[in-house]
């Protein structure tokens, strides 16, 4: 069995192989027009290729600083507009890229959650308690259980046979408030009526790609949910990783 590619160099590989592709496609294309430039003033394809080299300059420039950023978890990026590029638009290319090669999209997916947790913790910016959200999928209650928690989690008996308990007694800790989400369209109500600065989201990696994606410039930092019945049904999730994502954003009060 071949091993898959994990972590965060995945999606980091192939969005600079994309951003080389790119370059070297735009230089293919004013070769081959520049003599038709020619033809209507002499200093078009001059002006051109010089906006073109300034383009150049600062898409490589943008991209070393971000790649920094991700394998240092160091903040180089200078502008917050790098990150939201990067963000919007190296997904979709990268998976266009990985379905060329044969990578399935769900390995894309992840480590794209995991070079945005990075971009995050680059910052080494704490928040307060009341400015956090953690965000959770209704696929971690059991089916056993007959409670309703989607609309108030504090519903949850805490009976401990899922993870819902347990991150409710984790947010207790910090005293940061937990919703539930059946979707993406109740998530972003969610969203929107909380009015959270930063999310710790947990769910599978395409709603987490989606989120992180159509939140910005809200932060939102992605936890993998635990998938051992497949997916939607009983999930679990890694407790000691959402402390640790908690303590590492948290402000505590002394």
């Amino acid at each position: 069995m071949t091993k898959k590619p994990t972590g965060k160099a995945l999606f980091l590989w192939l969005s600079t192989i994309s951003l080389i592709l790119l370059m070297i496609a735009v230089t293919l294309l004013w070769y081959f027009i520049s003599p038709r430039l020619h033809e209507f003033n002499e200093a078009f394809p001059f002006i051109l290729l010089t906006g073109l080299r300034i383009f150049f300059f600062i898409l490589v420039i943008g991209s070393i600083l971000v790649l920094l950023t991700a394998l240092t978890e160091r903040n180089f990026i200078i502008a917050r507009f790098a990150v939201h590029l990067f963000i919007k638009i190296m997904y979709p290319i990268c998976v266009f890229m990985s379905s060329l090669v044969g990578i399935k999209e769900e390995l894309i997916g992840e480590s794209f959650v995991k070079v945005n947790d990075t971009f995050i913790r680059s910052m080494r910016k704490k928040f307060k308690a009341k400015d956090v959200l953690i965000l959770l999928p209704h696929c971690l209650q059991s089916t056993e259980c007959k409670i309703r928690i989607t609309t108030d989690p504090s519903n949850c008996i805490r009976c401990m046979k899922c993870d819902i308990g347990k991150v409710l007694k984790l947010a207790e800790k910090y005293n940061v408030e937990v919703a539930i989400a059946t979707g993406g369209t109740l998530a972003r109500r969610i969203i929107i009526d909380k009015k959270p600065n930063i999310i710790i989201a947990v769910a599978c990696y395409r709603d987490l790609v989606s989120g992180i994606r159509d939140t910005y410039p809200i932060m939102t930092m992605g936890i993998l949910n635990l998938r051992p019945e497949g997916p939607c049904i009983n999930t679990k999730v890694e407790i000691d990783k959402l402390q640790k994502t908690l303590d590492s954003i948290v402000l505590q009060s002394n």
